[in-house]
């Protein structure tokens, strides 16, 4: 949702790594988490890190600055052996909560693997409702914020006959709105 930049700072996202021949790069990106970031670290086997702790932040911001260049190449210099030993090491405590922040941490041996959402930190709905009469409380929805803004997952919070209380999943300091049933959009659930 737009005005969600107004109201803050982007918390910077942090990559790290050996490139293949075991030398430690590492970068940090003041430009906050973005597709481009992730796809790159991800290409790259890197470790991705974002919103993790104050431990964390503080070691990264010793990294240099990273650059992604249009053509989706990245720049991501040489960093010394003792830092990357101790983002190592930091990342690999418990995440703290940070306010307004959602951790997410990707460990280079783990890309490929299939992990949850709630790995990630990412607030996940328990279930997705497979037709308008069955949604209740914590199930997954979508729901349109505005015109303008368009469409968002939200989460059930409340269920009231036809009125849904409804929580904005990537934004919960939000608050809460409501919403018809008739004028919300379901996930697929998938076969059971």
């Amino acid at each position: 949702m737009i005005k969600k930049s107004d109201k803050k700072s982007v918390s910077q996202a942090f990559v790290f790594g050996l490139d293949e021949n075991g030398k430690p790069r590492g970068a940090r990106f003041p430009q906050g988490l973005k597709d481009d970031i992730a796809a790159a670290a991800i290409d790259m086997k890197f470790n991705l890190v974002h919103d993790h702790s104050a431990e964390f932040t503080a070691l990264g911001m010793k990294l240099p600055v990273g650059r992604i260049y249009g053509s989706g190449k990245s720049f991501i210099p040489p960093i010394r052996r003792d830092l990357y030993d101790k983002l190592k090491a930091a990342q690999s405590r418990p995440t703290e909560r940070i306010e307004g922040g959602v951790p997410i941490t990707i460990e280079s041996h783990k890309i490929g693997e299939t992990v949850s959402g709630a790995e990630l930190g990412i607030p996940i709905a328990n279930n997705l409702p497979r037709d308008w009469q069955s949604i209740e409380p914590g199930n997954l929805i979508i729901a349109q914020s505005s015109h303008v803004e368009g469409w968002w997952e939200a989460i059930v919070t409340e269920r009231a006959g036809d009125i849904l209380k409804l929580r904005w999943r990537d934004y919960p300091d939000e608050g809460t709105v409501q919403r018809h049933v008739g004028t919300v959009a379901l996930i697929n659930p998938g076969t059971a």
